[in-house]
């Protein structure tokens, strides 16, 4: 099937740290991957940070829209800026941090239809 998703479109929703809008997947659309635009606000340094999360049995690649932000492993972290691309491994653990004063918005792809089924957030600091 083919489809067009709109700007705007998509189901909201609401993910520690961050909102989402799920363009495509199996819930939303019928479709084989996930596609979420996802955005992560300024950090408020009142708030205990977010912790990682994972997702098994698949790949994430993350394009980066807007913003600056640093990208997290248990390796360290990385910056990064509109047009970059972040590849992840399948089972790394992982967070986007936002570094700047505006929203950090980027574009995440996923090979599964159903993320939620091999997503797991885990507790801050746990890598």
């Amino acid at each position: 099937m083919t489809a067009v998703i709109r700007a705007g479109g998509g189901r909201l929703l609401s993910l520690p740290g961050r909102t989402a809008a799920e363009l495509a997947s199996s819930a939303e659309g019928g479709f084989g991957v996930t596609v979420r635009r996802v955005t992560i606000p300024p950090e408020d340094p009142a708030a205990p940070p977010r912790g990682p999360h994972r997702h098994d049995g698949c790949e994430e690649v993350i394009l980066i829209l807007a913003g600056t932000g640093e990208f997290l492993t248990s390796e360290g972290g990385t910056p990064v800026w509109p047009g970059d691309v972040v590849i992840v491994s399948p089972g790394q653990p992982h967070r986007t941090r936002n570094t700047g004063p505006a929203d950090l918005v980027s574009l995440c792809f996923f090979g599964v239809p159903d993320l939620a089924s091999v997503t797991t957030e885990l507790p801050a600091g746990e890598w």
